[in-house]
């Protein structure tokens, strides 16, 4: 495990000396030899920041994979020659971020997660708190994005996702009585399309898909009632993903994308007709 060289510090005549390297540490087979302290640390970043970003730098560096575990606190206190406060603190950033989690007992320790598609919507959308985005913004998006994303999804449809396909749509059927009937109707439209958005084997489209699709339940707002102009979009919905499930299953894939974009231009004129808007807050779990 290579150590950097510490900064040279001045003797009471003003001169600098420079301190000797630190000896190498034991080598483990916990800690690669690429896990070193930086050199080139900004002033203004904490300790505990820079240390959290050398462990991430370890992590790709040695592909270590969900499940694995990090050095000890006690082996990387000694590595990076800081304090275990300090060493908990850069531990801490990585956990908030969802690279890893920690546990106690004599078992316990950090290991490497596998971050999730709600932690990384979490922050990105914390970003866009304080952006000035609009519905119109997202609409805007999902005319560019679905219709591609649905195309690529073609074929690869498990039989149990077009089920449940068929059954957000079989939700969507029933009359709704009151507003939380048409909240739990909107969820199920949209998870219509979550559905499809994780059947694409593009990654960052399907990442793309389901986070716009989560900013759309949790943000959008309507300051228009349902009652009129709701009641028409919530048939068109349920027009557009009964015809693009029949297309879904037949394989059709131009028809999946020519469906996937008049279903766009609707919702989004419907959204502005019921003068869809964000409320933007931070997103809780």
């Amino acid at each position: 495990m290579t150590r950097s060289r510490t900064t040279s510090q001045t003797n009471k005549a003003g001169a600098a000396t420079a301190r000797p390297e630190r000896k190498r540490a034991d080598k483990d087979a916990s800690v690669s030899p690429q896990l070193s302290a930086d050199t080139a640390r900004p002033r203004f970043r904490k300790r505990s920041d820079t240390i959290a970003e050398e462990v991430k730098r370890w992590i790709v560096t040695e592909r270590k994979q969900p499940g694995d575990r990090l050095p000890q606190e006690r082996e990387l206190t000694d590595h990076f020659g800081a304090s275990r406060w300090t060493i908990r603190e850069a531990l801490k950033s990585l956990e908030v971020q969802g690279l890893i989690t920690i546990s106690t007992g004599p078992r316990g320790g950090a290991r490497i997660a596998d971050v999730t598609q709600h932690n990384a919507t979490q922050l990105l959308a914390n970003y866009f708190y304080f952006k000035p985005l609009t519905a119109r913004h997202l609409y805007d998006c999902r005319k560019l994005l679905e219709p591609v994303l649905a195309a690529e999804a073609v074929g690869h449809l498990t039989e149990e996702q077009l089920e449940a396909l068929d059954a957000t749509i079989e939700i969507t059927k029933r009359p709704p009585n009151t507003v939380e009937d048409r909240r739990e109707q909107r969820t199920a439209e949209l998870e219509f399309h979550n559905i499809i958005a994780e059947a694409c084997p593009n990654l960052l489209m399907s990442f793309l898909g389901r986070f716009i699709n989560g900013l759309l339940r949790d943000l959008v707002v309507f300051n228009r009632t349902y009652v009129q102009v709701g009641v028409a979009f919530s048939r068109e919905n349920l027009h557009f993903h009964e015809a693009l499930l029949d297309a879904f299953r037949r394989q059709d894939r131009k028809t999946v994308s020519r469906l996937m974009a008049e279903h766009m231009d609707s919702a989004s004129y419907y959204t502005v007709e019921m003068k869809g808007e964000l409320e933007m807050r931070f997103l809780s779990d």
